[in-house]
């Protein structure tokens, strides 16, 4: 969302952009993906849905601090996080969008340019 003296001047979101047919496609893709992966634990909420953006976790956000330490460790001998990145670009190459890796135990998804520099446009 972006206001120019308390006037909207845009809104976009991540559903908006991809289209419910194509963002299903892409939900539905992750979570089969996820339930076929081996790790030492999974913990929940694996996509968090954000307005710009999806945030994806393979251990789930809602591992202990304990869990999230080790998984970073496993994660770089495994290399769960850049697997499934490589999978998505293959995947959806057709839906423009940039892949992520940060953190400890997620990564994010999200359209092409709408990294930190997106608000420049208004």
């Amino acid at each position: 969302v972006a206001y120019k003296q308390g006037v909207s001047l845009g809104e976009q979101s991540i559903s908006k952009f991809l289209g419910e047919e194509n963002l299903t496609r892409l939900l539905d893709w992750t979570l089969h993906y996820l339930s076929t992966i081996k790790i030492p634990v999974k913990r929940g909420t694996f996509i968090e849905f954000r307005a710009g953006m999806l945030n994806i976790s393979p251990v789930g956000r809602n591992c202990s601090q304990e869990e999230r330490d080790a998984f970073e460790i496993f994660d770089k001998d495994a290399n769960i996080r850049s697997t499934m990145v490589a999978a998505m670009r293959a995947e959806f190459a057709d839906l423009g969008l940039t892949y992520s890796i940060g953190g400890q135990i997620s990564f994010d998804v999200f359209p092409v340019g709408w990294d930190k520099t997106y608000c420049l446009q208004y």
